[in-house]
């Protein structure tokens, strides 16, 4: 409550029913957690072992109370014996008070100096000096005290109260107050209604003409301004007035004139309260506040600091329009509805961003949810590819295995008959023909398997080469000729190259593979009679490849899982024309093991143009052909990355290829480091992983290797071990060691330590011991 019961000292002549009443109150209080009771014979707790023995020899029988709790302090004391039934009775609050009433105490009893000063530092210690008057104790005390019977004549003297009637009423009201206030809080009612309630009641108990709220820091409508950050202005944003002819100042401004000084804003900050009782006779306020204050006919007024969480959140101000002599309950009930509204405003705060992180939460649980069933679709989907892989495969297998074996048991039992059973020489060369038209067919099917394996483990390696691209050209046509003349196809090349320029760097072998992969599914797709064109020319630094026919086409919508491993596009069609759908799978990934793509123009009905993009290289001194570093780092169409892994450990390098390969990293395997150092500059690998059984000088030498192809901001080392203490990662990462990854780590521990490489440009590991 607002006015501090420190500041009341009550008298009064009781007879013995009240003050047993008292003492009862008292002692009931006793007995509740944290509280200490002290009497008489108690006092001594407050003193020294060495002074107790001499104050119960000094002790007289003088009867008298004292409660110290955490939030108040109260003395009841029996002064004296009126008559047999009537005693002179005082209740006191105030520490500073009790203090001196227990001295002067000590000093009618003729206690030693000494002890009485270690009383005195005793009670300072352990009395409460934040005395909070709104508890029921202080409540049933005072009305105790005036229900009583036995009015006395007041005392005058320093410790003299006002009416016991008003400061009842006074503590009663304000009680009355806060309570809703604690009430409205609890109910987690909106700020705006706790605070505009709060300002109306207290308005009309102080009896002021205005009590206002001045926020700071209110952020402007992003309807009104559309500035970032947001702009922020000071103003009145709560007003309560006595009647309506008082003159309104919500919204209003320039009641932060002080706001310029920064001195004045620490300090409210610090709990400075102003309290003008006369604004007429002279004040130290800003000369325009003081026209404002005259403006508005404010004569006198309270501002008090409205403080949440160490921080200056606005004022709480009350105006007279006549002069007033501010009491200090008045001034000390203005700070307490101060206090309270700071705990609304901060359990207002609060509230918010628990609802915009419980948004939040609710907004991410909604996206994992989704990612969820998206990744469980893509697993269903992965999963019903695969099955239809399997499917066409064994459809794929059969057919020439149906025919190998039919024909081979025809041969075998014309053979090894007794009967004569005629069969034409023609016959039996059209037979062995069939069985070995069968067989290439077979192992061009399991060869595609295989090698699409290979890549996908990432144990292909370059062979990078000087070839003549117009011999790759006719080379890889003269194998389709008889495919395509089956059809009765046109087959035929462009190449607009000039004869300087045919050279280029590439895999001789890989090259004719892409063309071939591509070439034989243009034909095969391609009706009686069609044609399908390859053109070649080069642009600046690569060479483009482009392959258009006069096919059936592809829907748009089908174009991504063209490249798609494990995935068919009209398995009907793919029955009809053959084949794994494996083939432009693998001549994806061998374009990008190029360091080039790939991209496909396509309609139903009008043919498809596949255009291959292949960046230029240099040839370097290395016995192994590798290429020098360009100025660019090259990405695949997926942004699928480079890793080289140097290990001769077969089982970790199966597990790592497999598993990074499933999250779209092209990992080579190299099983001797000197071949690791001699591919940097063709790989420009994003990750190279090194093995720990490899010699400290290894891991220098491709370190160095990677320094020298101008990839020291690009390409990451890790090391790759089963334990290491931490005086050798030091070493390893004095020599220019990233990451490390222990082969004992999960699948997610190694693809998160990975993903952190490949996606930071500065990755740097804080080694942690075990």
């Amino acid at each position: 409550m607002s006015s501090s019961p420190s500041s009341l000292v009550f008298k009064r002549n009781v007879d013995c029913h009240v003050w047993q009443q008292l003492a009862e109150l008292w002692l009931d209080m006793a007995s509740k957690e944290e509280t200490q009771l002290f009497q008489e014979d108690t006092l001594t707790n407050l003193l020294k072992n060495e002074t107790k023995k001499y104050v119960l020899q000094q002790s007289e029988t003088n009867q008298f109370f004292l409660l110290i709790t955490p939030s108040f302090n109260a003395f009841l004391h029996q002064e004296k014996n009126l008559t047999a039934t009537t005693y002179q009775v005082s209740v006191i609050f105030d520490p500073t008070v009790i203090t001196k009433k227990l001295i002067q105490f000590a000093y009618k009893q003729k206690w030693n100096i000494s002890v009485i000063e270690s009383l005195r530092t005793n009670l300072t210690a352990k009395l409460t000096q934040n005395t909070d008057n709104s508890t029921d104790f202080i409540l049933k005390a005072v009305k105790l005290l005036t229900n009583s019977t036995e009015q006395a004549e007041r005392h005058h003297s320093e410790y003299s109260s006002p009416p016991m009637e008003n400061l009842l009423h006074y503590q009663v009201e304000q009680e009355k107050i806060f309570e809703q206030i604690k009430i409205q809080i609890a109910q987690n009612l909106n700020l705006p209604e706790i605070v505009q309630t709060a300002i109306n009641r207290s308005c009309n108990f102080l009896k002021s003409d205005r009590l206002l709220v001045y926020q700071l820091g209110v952020p402007l409508k992003s309807n009104q301004l559309n500035i970032k950050p947001v702009k922020t202005v000071d103003t009145i944003t709560y007003e309560a007035r006595r009647n309506e002819d008082i003159i309104s100042t919500l919204y209003l401004q320039e009641e932060g004139y002080w706001g310029q000084n920064s001195g004045c804003r620490k300090k409210y900050r610090q709990g400075f309260g102003l309290v003008i009782n006369d604004l007429t006779a002279g004040s130290n306020l800003d000369p325009c506040l003081q026209s404002l204050m005259t403006k508005l006919q404010v004569k006198a007024k309270v501002v008090i600091p409205i403080n949440v969480r160490g921080k200056l959140w606005g004022l709480l101000i009350a105006h007279q329009c006549e002069s007033r002599a501010w009491q200090h309950q008045d001034v000390q009930f203005l700070r307490q509805l101060a206090e309270y509204l700071a705990i609304a405003i901060f359990n207002y705060q609060s509230y918010q961003q628990l609802q915009q992180q419980k948004k939040l939460l609710e907004k991410q649980v909604e996206t994992q949810s989704q990612q969820l069933k998206d990744a469980l679709i893509a697993a269903e989907a992965a999963s019903k590819s695969k099955h239809d892989f399997l499917g066409s495969m064994s459809h794929e297998l059969r057919t020439p295995l149906t025919c190998v074996i039919g024909l081979s048991s025809t041969l075998l039992q014309w053979s090894s008959t007794k009967q004569k059973m005629h069969l034409s020489p023609e016959k039996q060369q059209e037979y062995l023909h069939l069985i070995q038209q069968s067989g290439k067919h077979l192992l061009s099917l399991i060869n595609n398997i295989l090698e699409f394996s290979d890549v996908e483990s990432g144990k292909h390696l370059l062979e990078i080469k000087q070839v003549s691209l117009p011999e790759v050209v006719k080379h890889t046509l003269h194998l389709l000729q008889e495919s395509a003349g089956a059809k009765n196809i046109k087959l035929r090349s462009e190449i607009e190259i000039e004869p300087e320029k045919i050279g280029f760097l590439a895999d001789e072998i890989r090259l004719k593979e892409i063309l071939f992969h591509i070439l034989s599914n243009g034909i095969k797709f391609t009706p009686q009679e069609g044609e399908v064109i390859l053109r070649v020319w080069r642009e600046k630094r690569q060479v483009i490849f482009q392959i258009e026919d006069t096919g059936i086409g592809i829907a748009p919508e089908e174009i991504p899982l063209l490249f798609e491993k494990f995935k068919q596009i009209e398995n009907v069609r793919q029955r009809v024309h053959g084949g794994t759908g494996l083939g432009l799978a693998l001549t994806k990934k061998l374009v990008e093991l190029h360091g080039g793509t790939i991209e496909i123009e396509s309609a139903l009905g009008e043919g498809s143009i596949f255009t291959v993009y292949l960046p230029e290289r240099e040839l370097s001194n290395h016995n192994l052909h590798s290429l020098a570093p360009t100025t660019h780092i090259p990405q695949t169409a997926t942004g699928s990355q480079t890793i080289v892994l140097v290990t001769e450990d077969e089982a970790s390098a199966t597990f790592i290829c497999q598993l990074l390969n499933t999250i779209d990293y092209q990992v080579v395997w190299l099983t001797d480091s000197a071949m690791a150092v001699s591919q940097i500059e063709l790989l420009q690998p994003r990750i190279v992983i090194i093995d720990q059984d490899c010699s400290m000088m290894d891991v220098e030498n491709i370190v160095n290797a990677i320094a020298h192809a101008s990839l020291s901001d690009y390409t990451k080392v890790s090391l790759l071990c089963d334990r290491f203490e931490h005086d050798e990662w030091q070493k390893f990462t004095k020599c220019g060691v990233d990451e490390y990854l222990l082969k004992s780590m999960n699948p997610t521990q190694i693809i998160n330590k990975i993903n952190n490489l490949s996606q930071k440009e500065d990755c740097h590991h804080q080694f942690q011991d075990g």
